[in-house]
């Protein structure tokens, strides 16, 4: 299936600094899992410019994707941007299957699909296990209800499955460095560098807390 990675422009986000960026890493660990099903998987990295809005669905409707994922690091301010590109994204390409993911839609993901009609799945959680079957189900026509771990629309009520069991071997999901140019990147004075947030340890429960 040919699948389509966004990650998209932000306003306010410590990945970039004037002339430096920092790769994808979140969206690379769902892209190498993707490939290794067998997939056609391109990555547009539209915080690379950043890209406009114009020059991002011209490259989207270039590309014609049957799936486009789309996610973002976690920052709320993103949100509103990917509203607006997935419109215009469901205007040029009616047929486009759009998934959501990230720390925003995991936590949002009831208001995203009562608010937004163009937005048909949200991956909920750790993405590396669950975009895999969600794009197997997709492909061969599958009840969605089976996918634990997202959230969608059916019969305009949103069903949401049961929350994906954390991943037990990290390393079994391998990240898909060759979906980016790591030369288009460089951080701390133009060293390569990536870096990830993440929860696991964490001996708390506090309900207010993100990470």
């Amino acid at each position: 299936m040919r699948i389509l990675i966004i990650n998209p422009p932000q306003p306010s986000i410590g990945s970039r600094i004037p002339r430096e960026q920092l790769p994808p890493l979140g969206l690379l660990c769902v892209g190498g899992p993707l490939l290794d099903a067998g997939h056609d998987v391109t990555l547009l990295d539209a915080e690379l410019g950043p890209l406009s809005y114009d020059e991002i669905v011209h490259k989207v409707v270039t590309h014609s994707p049957q799936v486009l994922l789309i996610g973002h690091s976690g920052s709320s301010s993103a949100h509103p941007i990917v509203v607006e590109l997935t419109l215009r994204f469901r205007q040029k390409l009616p047929a486009l299957t759009i998934v959501y993911g990230g720390v925003f839609p995991t936590y949002h993901f009831h208001d995203i699909l009562t608010q937004e009609s163009q937005i048909d799945v949200i991956v909920r959680g750790e993405g590396e296990a669950t975009v895999p079957k969600l794009m197997a189900a997709i492909e061969e026509g599958n009840d969605l209800s089976n996918i634990e771990g997202i959230a969608f629309r059916r019969n305009n009520q949103v069903v949401e499955t049961p929350p994906a069991s954390m991943i037990q071997d990290l390393d079994a999901y391998r990240i898909g460095w060759e979906l980016v140019n790591l030369k288009n990147y460089g951080y701390y004075g133009g060293k390569q560098a990536v870096v990830i947030q993440f929860s696991r340890g964490c001996p708390h429960l506090c309900n207010y807390c993100g990470q």
